[in-house]
């Protein structure tokens, strides 16, 4: 039996042994910033750097508490709503800033990103098939 997903957007990234990074935009208020993220489905919510935080006016260590665990070690950080685009596709989120500078990637997870959309994956040819969830 076939199944038929429908999406409404593609996209192309990097070969990279690093990982998946697509691009997206954070909006904080008036602002708005342009960054790359790791695609991490096993993620818990999405983590991006104290730097951006600031860029965007975030007050950053005035949202909401979270400590993560990675395989570096524990991550402090906070939450805050924010707008985030991925392609066309355009949802409000809470995500989360990392509480000191130096993180080295942005995470997409499933909080805040993943359970906003439906995803497909083709890594042999590079792709990332994306569309609105709806219920």
């Amino acid at each position: 039996m076939a199944i038929q997903l429908n999406f409404t957007e593609e996209l192309r990234y990097a070969d990279d042994l690093a990982g998946i990074s697509i691009p997206v935009v954070l909006s904080y208020g008036k602002k708005s910033r342009r960054v790359q993220a790791k695609v991490d489905t096993g993620g818990e919510v999405c983590l991006f750097s104290h730097e951006d935080g600031t860029i965007l006016g975030v007050p950053i260590e005035q949202g909401i508490p979270i400590t993560l665990s990675s395989l570096g070690g524990n991550v402090e950080a906070f939450g805050h709503e924010v707008i985030i685009q991925t392609g066309d596709l355009i949802f409000q989120s809470l995500v989360y800033f990392a509480k000191y500078p130096g993180l080295p990637r942005n995470i997409l997870g499933r909080q805040g990103w993943l359970r906003n959309l439906k995803l497909a994956v083709v890594d042999y040819d590079n792709l990332i098939y994306l569309g609105s969830y709806d219920s």
